[in-house]
């Protein structure tokens, strides 16, 4: 009852099936960590100290810190519940503080952004913004999400179903972008209703992870794109700029949180920056 033979049966588990793509690649990396670590020990022997001092491997990056404390702390729920151990350790270790994180982005950058970047990765921004979503779950909504006045999302971390109003300025966005598949093909609007993603890299394909993640740095790193850069505003920083928008708009803490699915002691966490 090592480690190495805990991760192998947990990766084969129902639990660690139904998680999403994306949280099993992360975990999968902390899980390397963990059996590198720690292998050849007995999963029994582990006490809190121990999970702190692994925790504390990773102090120069505290997010990471906390998700490897998360992984760890499923693992071992996983396997208490099997007899492996009596208790999960992890319950008593607290997180690292990682303050405010990444920056919620302001109107005066959204418009630079707007003006100057390449349309393909504007109208990406703009569905992040306008629908408070993350980047895996806006490089995967489809025209057929589309319904009337609303778009639908099934968040990827969470599997939280929402209905999205569709904002005004991003209306105008969609149109656009129809605008311009529907001068290629007569065909290609319906199809992509149909079937197709709403964005697309510059082949005309629907985008991957890390094709976007690749174009979007290479946008930054332009010229023009300094003063993004020195305020250091990243792409999930559009989704907590969602989050103040909305708030400063007028909408409730309970409003906000059922469009952006994030629970409401996050909105209330990000109220902080409401001007």
């Amino acid at each position: 009852r090592t480690f190495t033979a805990l991760i192998a049966e947990y990766q084969e588990s129902p639990e660690w099936n139904v998680l999403a793509l994306a949280t099993r690649k992360e975990w999968k990396r902390h899980l390397c960590l963990i059996e590198a670590s720690w292998g050849d020990l007995q999963a029994a022997g582990v006490e809190p100290r121990h999970v702190v001092k692994l925790r504390d491997s990773r102090a120069s990056t505290p997010a990471d810190a906390n998700n490897l404390l998360r992984t760890l702390s499923a693992l071992f729920t996983w396997c208490a519940l099997r007899g492996w151990r009596a208790d999960n350790p992890c319950r008593l270790v607290p997180k690292r503080r990682i303050g405010d994180g990444w920056a919620p982005w302001p109107w005066d950058a959204i418009e630079h952004f707007r003006s100057l970047a390449r349309p393909d990765l504007w109208e990406a921004a703009a569905l992040a913004l306008y629908t408070g979503q993350r980047l895996s779950d806006v490089l995967v909504m489809g025209w057929s999400d589309i319904e009337g006045r609303l778009i639908s999302v099934v968040q990827s971390k969470t599997g939280k179903r929402l209905w999205i109003p569709i904002h005004q300025e991003l209306k105008q966005v969609l149109t656009a972008i129809e605008a311009r598949e529907g001068k290629k093909s007569d065909n290609v609007v319906t199809l992509q209703r149909l079937s197709g993603t709403i964005l697309t890299n510059s082949r005309d394909r629907a985008w991957t992870r890390d094709g976007f993640k690749a174009a979007w740095q290479d946008e930054l790193n332009r010229a023009e794109m300094a003063a993004l850069r020195e305020r250091r505003l990243v792409f999930h920083g559009l989704r907590k700029a969602a989050v103040v928008f909305l708030l400063e708009a007028g909408c409730t803490d309970a409003e906000t949180a059922a469009i952006t699915g994030q629970a409401r002691d996050m909105v209330e966490h990000y109220a902080k920056q409401v001007n």
